[in-house]
């Protein structure tokens, strides 16, 4: 592990002058207890109308993502870990897939297939109650509608999935079982350069990511300008990638401190 995130007083106004893109995990990012706080969701507001974009990059599922870029003043959604990203389109929304669709639906049978035998022999957990509404991917849930968390599961039912190859990594609700090479950076980097123009290496500077678990290491890896809610904490010491900064709040309250940041940087 590298040096630990440092408070986010200490991001200088002048780096965050240069952002125009946000990109966010949802669950425990955004939510605080499972609920979207009324300052995240003015702080989301109050982002669009400075111009900075923000696009969730979610595990959760193409249908709920599809709500979400329905709804929400963001700019699209990267779902099912980057398995696919949905833009909004006037008064719809374009599903773009990491890979050809056909192709996709077919190698998520075939996850689901292989995995739903294992599961079995972890009884504490089960496929999340949206997996039919998931279209590349398969989710397993540890800590989301199962109280209390099966941690312990989670982490003997990851190993076992990591041995046998599979493209497996843990949220803070869920484990996520991606296709090869899908990835929540691999899918970000397409999203810039392809809908918006913007280079990996203009990216270093006018991108910041902020996230909460295992799953977001990639992001942290790849954006020098990586934020951290507060509830990220207990996962620091498992991660070889860490956030350059963190947040005094939890959750979409350290979300709200965030944007807060951003914003006052501006003139």
């Amino acid at each position: 592990m590298s040096n630990s995130p440092q408070p986010l007083e200490w991001l200088d106004a002048s780096v965050l002058r240069q952002v125009r893109y946000l990109f966010t995990d949802f669950d425990d990012t955004l939510t605080l207890h499972g609920r979207l706080p009324a300052v995240t969701l003015q702080a989301l507001y109050d982002l669009e109308a400075a111009g900075i974009h923000v696009i969730p990059v979610t595990g959760g599922c193409a249908g709920w993502s599809d709500m979400m870029v329905r709804v929400l003043p963001i700019a699209g959604v990267i779902s099912e870990g980057g398995g696919v990203f949905l833009q909004p389109s006037q008064r719809s929304v374009q599903y773009h897939y990491f890979n050809d669709e056909a192709a996709m639906r077919a190698q998520q049978a075939e996850l689901l297939a292989l995995i739903q035998p294992r599961l079995k022999r972890f009884s504490a957990l089960s496929l999340t109650k949206d997996q039919q509404f998931r279209l590349t991917d398969v989710a397993i849930d540890y800590a989301q509608d199962i109280v209390p968390p099966a941690t312990q599961e989670k982490e003997a039912l990851l190993a076992d999935l990591l041995t046998l190859g599979l493209n497996a990594k843990a949220s803070s609700i869920h484990i996520n079982i991606c296709q090869k090479g899908v990835d929540k950076y691999a899918m970000t980097e397409r999203v810039l350069t392809e809908f918006f123009g913007v280079s990996s290496k203009a990216a270093k500077e006018c991108v910041l990511y902020v996230g909460d678990a295992p799953n977001d290491e990639s992001m942290f890896a790849q954006f020098p300008l990586s934020v951290g809610v507060a509830n990220i904490a207990p996962h620091l010491d498992t991660l070889t990638h860490l956030p350059r900064f963190i947040t005094n709040g939890a959750g979409g309250a350290g979300f709200a401190e965030l944007a807060e940041k951003v914003l006052t940087s501006r003139p």
